[in-house]
């Protein structure tokens, strides 16, 4: 007569009591008419299909320095990472840029120093982001969103940029 509370009971059952990590099978009112218990399987129920691999794709990130700064900019507001801050970089794609195919995308033509590689997992795919660093003399010159190169500055940013941002501030950029 009361569907919704049946369908309730049945969900307060899988969560709390017929866990796929952990059942407490002593606990559930359905332990004699269990098949999975009967027949020994509730420590590899529920069984799982693989997860499929994740690619891995592919960018560039600029970190561009300025008398203690270091230029940010804003991602589109829908989308992952929506809206947050973010090196200056290319698009992410299937293969490895090169460091003159980047350039073009470059917010300054400086002198770019390739500082390393970072790697960060999302939930479909592996980012594998080169850090490219450069300074430049003036922040007037590129109008933009600059803020502290310091690791309070870069607290905002998502985990993949901070990990980026640390690379490049491992290793200060000389005046070029």
């Amino acid at each position: 007569r009361r569907p919704s509370d049946w369908t309730q009971a049945l969900f307060d059952l899988g969560a709390t009591v017929c866990t796929p990590r952990t059942p407490d099978c002593g606990a559930c009112p359905w332990r004699p008419d269990c098949a999975a218990l009967a027949r020994n399987l509730t420590a590899i129920l529920p069984n799982r299909a693989p997860a499929p691999p994740r690619p891995t794709r592919h960018g560039v990130a600029f970190w561009l320095a300025c008398e203690g700064t270091v230029l940010l900019r804003r991602r589109p507001p829908s989308g992952l990472l929506g809206g947050m801050l973010e090196l200056p970089g290319t698009p992410w794609g299937d293969a490895p840029w090169s460091d003159s195919a980047a350039s073009a995308f470059a917010p300054a033509g400086v002198r770019w120093q390739r500082r390393g590689t970072v790697r960060h997992t999302f939930t479909h795919f592996h980012l594998e982001l080169a850090v490219l660093a450069g300074r430049t003399t003036s922040a007037a010159a590129i109008p933009a969103l600059w803020t502290p190169a310091t690791d309070a500055g870069l607290a905002p940013l998502p985990t993949v940029t901070k990990k980026a941002a640390r690379l490049a501030l491992a290793t200060p950029v000389p005046c070029s």
